[in-house]
């Protein structure tokens, strides 16, 4: 007989636990005490070790032998080679979230511009990654292609971007700010090329940015 495959339902904790290390509610190297995400996430035991197996799959966890599972640090020149990686599948989500983007959608990102703002002004880092992850993440939405969705989520490079938020300095913050208000404007332009390039620009400029701070970190 066949086997049947596992039911991943609401039960399911895989998808919380991810939004929560990618949000920045765990810190790189935290450990994952199984009986916290039982109560926190209201999921049996067997439903947690599942999801951790899972992630690590994804490269969000690691699990260690008598050791249990922690949130994976994320090494300096793989968090650069990521966001390089990302500005490439990213370019291409935003050349086709152009051609699809309707006024709903707009105004959805003209919301997040706003708390983006908001965020800034406070001081909030923590909240600002958030914010930037679901700004680049409806963009992923919009594009309706699934090859590079599914890409992008084996990447997490928001994990990246959490984990490295302490290399945001408040002039690169204010230059983020207006890379996002002008990617934006290039969606609402519905031009693909024009989409494309505000998107590599900035994130080679992300990336470039990284790789400056943590050399400087290094000497």
């Amino acid at each position: 007989m066949a086997k049947r495959p596992t039911k991943r339902g609401v039960d399911d904790p895989t998808g919380p636990i991810r939004d929560a290390i990618v949000g920045g509610s765990f810190f790189p190297n935290e450990r994952l005490i199984e009986e916290d995400l039982v109560r926190r996430f209201k999921a049996n035991r067997g439903a947690i070790r599942l999801a951790l197996a899972r992630l690590e799959q994804e490269g969000l966890v690691v699990r260690e032998p008598n050791r249990g599972a922690r949130v994976r640090l994320v090494a300096e020149k793989e968090a650069v080679e990521i966001m390089e990686a990302r500005a490439m599948l990213e370019s291409l989500v935003a050349r086709h979230a152009a051609i699809k983007l309707t006024q709903q959608d707009l105004r959805n990102l003209h919301a997040i511009l706003r708390e983006l703002k908001r965020l800034i002004a406070e001081g909030d880092m923590v909240g600002y990654s958030e914010a930037n992850m679901r700004l680049h993440t409806a963009i992923v939405d919009i594009a309706d292609h699934a090859t590079a969705a599914r890409l992008l989520l084996g990447l997490r490079a928001q994990t990246v971007v959490f984990q490295y938020r302490h290399t945001l300095q408040p002039g690169r913050v204010a230059i983020l700010m207006h890379e996002h208000e002008e990617l934006v404007r290039a969606l609402a332009s519905r031009d693909p090329g024009a989409a494309e390039k505000a998107m590599r620009s900035h994130l080679d400029n992300t990336a470039a940015a990284l790789k400056a701070r943590l050399q400087r970190s290094s000497r």
